[in-house]
């Protein structure tokens, strides 16, 4: 498994060194978004309707396809480790008992499409004041990693709208 090479970080510094690889990820997803706005600019302006939509689809694709799953993974990874879930939690996401031997895996954890009963068995077994339930998804993430990608796609949607519709 990936997690037995990862011993050359050691545990204190894993989460800190996961949620600078988000950060990155997300100034890589900015650029490549401001790139692609930029030349969809210039295509709009010049008329161009094959070379533009063809720039839309991969902004959407680098978007939606290349960069939110990564993120959404990346920051799953750094919960993991910030929170030490690998020692507390069993493979099922149950509390682990002094004796069990299946830890939660890392891999297993941040799997975008099929973790997600994964995650929510650890959440349910994290103990938060009440009212309060732990997610992957909080606030400052869903800014971030989902409103921002999502106004990019408005602004796309209006240009290709515009595109489609009167020129």
């Amino acid at each position: 498994m990936v997690e037995q090479f990862q011993n050359h970080i050691t545990p204190d510094s894993q989460w800190s060194t996961y949620e600078a690889n988000v950060q990155s990820y997300r100034g890589l997803s900015m650029s490549a978004q401001s790139l692609y706005l930029a030349v969809g600019a210039i295509l709009l302006g010049l008329g161009d309707k094959v070379p533009f939509f063809t720039v839309f689809v991969l902004a959407m694709v680098t978007t939606w396809y290349v960069f939110f799953p990564v993120i959404f993974a990346r920051t799953a990874v750094v919960d993991f480790h910030k929170f030490n879930f690998g020692e507390r939690f069993s493979k099922d996401g149950a509390l682990r008992t002094a004796r069990e031997d299946s830890k939660l895996s890392e891999r297993a954890y941040a799997n975008v499409l099929g973790g997600r009963r994964l995650r929510a068995n650890v959440a349910s077994n994290i103990d938060m004041p009440p009212g309060q339930n732990f997610r992957t998804m909080r606030q400052t993430r869903l800014k971030l990693d989902v409103f921002i990608p999502a106004s990019m796609t408005v602004v796309w949607c209006i240009f290709a709208v515009y595109f489609a519709v009167f020129k």
